[in-house]
């Protein structure tokens, strides 16, 4: 009898285990998705001690790594190893996003293939499936541009009007600070409202001040990409989640 209650009281002690770590790891997503990435990463060496092995810390260094190569590394060992936890299906659409912002619309397709089987009842499947249209589109969409260009380039060939092949335009490469402005707004309180809807959808945000025609703006940013291509290229991505336009903005 005591040693059925031993095994009862330690699975009723592993329990409350998880789920406090659970609503720690939940506590610093909020964190991040409000803008406060440095103290996500701060407290990242301490849960990383105390909980090495858990798929939300493991999920919440796969979000604040700026190396973007190690953290689907990181989400694909958590879908991989522990598929069944919280965090797979949030693992799962950082993962889809990640083939998405790299123009791979074939293997966003495959993922999100996988990504609905294992997943069905996932808030994330309707995201997913936005950003896999969007990708589809843009790779059908630079396919047409380029044999426009190769038709043009013929033509101009044949009738020996210029030999020399057009050159891309190319963006010059930025190096900075940059985020997407969804919103700007005439206060900060009407700033943070719109913030707080953000957040909820997990997006990094933060509220900045600006000058717009001499009057003070505060307007919402999502995100913070090294360079203005890393910025152009998630533009499509946010599009489909914030249901707006999404500018550059350089911090």
């Amino acid at each position: 009898m005591k040693f059925k209650l031993i095994i009862i009281l330690l699975f009723v002690a592993n329990t409350f285990i998880v789920f406090a770590q659970d609503n720690i790891v939940k506590d610093y997503l909020n964190q991040y998705s409000q803008g406060k990435m440095d103290e996500v990463r701060k407290a990242l060496p301490d849960l990383l001690v105390e909980y090495p092995a858990d798929p939300g810390v493991k999920l919440l260094l796969g979000i604040v790594l700026e190396d973007a190569n190690k953290a689907q590394e990181l989400f694909k060992e958590i879908i991989q190893k522990t598929p069944e936890s919280e965090w797979a299906d949030d693992a799962y659409w950082r993962l889809i996003q990640f083939y998405a912002i790299k123009n791979d619309a074939d293997k966003v397709e495959f993922e999100l293939n996988n990504f609905r089987k294992r997943y069905p009842t996932s808030e994330y499947l309707i995201p997913a499936t936005d950003v896999a249209r969007t990708c589809r589109s843009l790779e059908n969409q630079k396919l047409k541009n380029e044999e426009k260009l190769k038709e043009s380039v013929e033509n101009t060939e044949s009738k020996d009007v210029n030999t020399k092949k057009p050159e891309k335009n190319e963006m010059p490469i930025n190096s900075g600070n940059y985020g997407l402005q969804v919103a700007a707004f005439d206060t900060k309180a009407a700033a943070e409202n719109a913030r707080e809807e953000f957040s909820e959808k997990r997006l990094r945000t933060s509220i900045e001040e600006k000058t717009v025609e001499g009057k003070k703006k505060y307007v919402v940013v999502i995100g913070n990409y090294s360079t203005m291509e890393a910025a152009e290229a998630a533009k499509n991505i946010i599009m489909q989640q914030c249901n707006c336009s999404p500018i550059i903005y350089k911090k």
